[in-house]
């Protein structure tokens, strides 16, 4: 009996391991697009590296430039020129090959990244931060329409999920390195900030090398990848189209009381934990960098698998509430160790799902394979640069009236709202499913 019980729990824990390793790997890919995900993820990790460092930028400002709270805002009100750009680009590409879209802007951002490296205002710097966000937004449109060309249909979460997840080390592993030089170097802070800006555009440009390697044509939709051959339309009514589908105005109102929520806060974090908390360079990176990394490298695969199983409107419900939970808990928590960490620990998830889920499979509930996909998403930015407009905006401008700390609540209020809208437009689908087949099976009968 003991000796046939052994196997089966060899079995087991084999299973289990087994399962733990599929939350860390790509699910199984066809030749193409096998390749193609090799090329895919080198350049996910390299450009991770880049955003790790950068995502320090607002800390370097702070401490070594001096900053005020409203400089902090300027880089986030300009990426919305990039998303008001990405309207024009994503009319422009629509119909046409979409990798030089994001290989050239991608070109851009490392350069004003390696001009940004020796710049020693702090105005200067954030603003030429906000030049890399720019670039950096104007090839978005691209990514959903290269994901959908190069994986077939059933795995393009997974494999989103799972290149953010290692990407989400390779970010953590580089802010981190980043923080600690900046701390030892102490009174060579400005060199150090100069040396990791140029190794972080280097970075960049090796990232879109690698980017340049992706298949023309892959394992995907063959209609996307043939949009070119479709008819032109005018630019007004190209821009127009996607508001004219009542299910995806919906979800663009939604995403924006979520972008907006989110955006409002954003921009006083750094200097929250900086000032308020009193927190160094490595204290501040930890909460804002390494744990929720951590977590979404833990929690990614699982996650964005789960995203191939459900509606997007209840994917979003779920990675809002977590985004929610997050400033909430530093608005009213923040002198609890435990909840502050717990509030970051959600964050990591949260991020990650809304990254797969925005930039690069959310779309295709909606958009038909082909230039429409570009034109929804292009359609999405233009909502979100709306946001990005206004959200730091009006925050920089209540900063003169209400406390950072105010700040990030009413930001997790919003959020919170947005993640209750996501999930009534679930019920709302789910209810009109219902009644069109209870309609449909009635006319059979009939």
């Amino acid at each position: 009996m003991a000796a046939s019980a052994a196997p089966t729990m060899e079995h087991e824990r084999q299973d289990r391991r087994s399962r733990l390793a599929e939350s860390f790997l790509p699910p199984p890919l066809p030749p193409v697009s096998g390749r193609a995900f090799r090329f895919h993820l080198a350049y996910t990790l390299f450009y991770a590296v880049f955003e790790g460092i950068m995502g320090n930028a607002p800390l370097m400002a702070v401490k070594a430039l001096n900053a005020s709270d409203v400089q902090l805002q300027l880089p986030l009100a300009m990426t919305s020129a990039g998303l008001f750009a990405s309207v024009f680009f994503g009319a422009a590409m629509a119909r046409r090959p979409k990798k030089p879209f994001v290989v050239l802007p991608g070109l851009a951002c490392a350069a004003a990244a390696l001009v940004m490296a020796w710049i020693p205002s702090a105005g200067w710097f954030l603003a030429l931060a906000g030049v890399v966000s720019i670039f950096d937004f104007v090839m978005r449109p691209a990514i959903p329409s290269i994901v959908r060309i190069v994986y077939p249909e059933h795995c393009r979460s997974h494999v989103a999920g799972t290149m953010r997840q290692w990407a989400s080390i390779a970010f953590l592993g580089a802010t981190l390195l980043s923080a600690w030089l900046l701390s030892v170097a102490s009174s060579h802070s400005l060199f150090m900030i100069h040396l990791e800006i140029t190794i972080a555009g280097l970075a960049c440009v090796a990232a879109f090398v690698f980017f340049r390697q992706l298949p023309d044509r892959g394992d995907g939709s063959d209609a996307e990848a043939m949009s070119d051959k479709e008819p032109a339309i005018n630019f007004g009514r190209a821009t127009l189209t996607p508001f004219l589908d009542g299910r995806f105005r919906r979800y663009v109102a939604v995403f924006f009381v979520f972008a907006f929520g989110n955006l409002f806060h954003q921009g006083v974090v750094p200097a929250f934990f900086a000032r308020d908390m009193g927190l160094g360079y490595v204290q501040a990176t930890l909460l804002i960098h390494v744990i929720p990394n951590l977590t979404a490298f833990a929690s990614g695969g699982r996650l964005t698998a789960w995203f191939e199983q459900t509606s997007v409107w209840r994917s979003y419900a779920f990675v809002t509430l977590l985004w929610g939970i997050d400033p909430f808990i530093l608005s009213v928590a923040y002198f609890v160790w435990p909840a502050v960490i717990f509030a970051r620990m959600a964050r990591g998830p949260a991020t990650l799902g809304s990254m797969v889920i925005a930039f690069f499979t959310g779309v295709h509930s909606f958009a038909r394979p082909g230039p429409d996909t570009s034109r929804y998403m292009t359609s999405l930015f233009l909502v979100t640069a709306m946001a990005r407009l206004t959200a730091p905006t009006l925050a920089a401008f209540l900063l003169a009236y209400l406390s950072r700390r105010s700040i990030i609540l009413y930001g997790a209020l919003g959020i919170l709202v947005s993640s209750a809208l996501f999930w009534w437009n679930d019920r709302r689908d789910v209810l009109v499913t219902a009644v069109r087949e209870e309609f449909a099976g009635e006319d059979a009968r009939t």
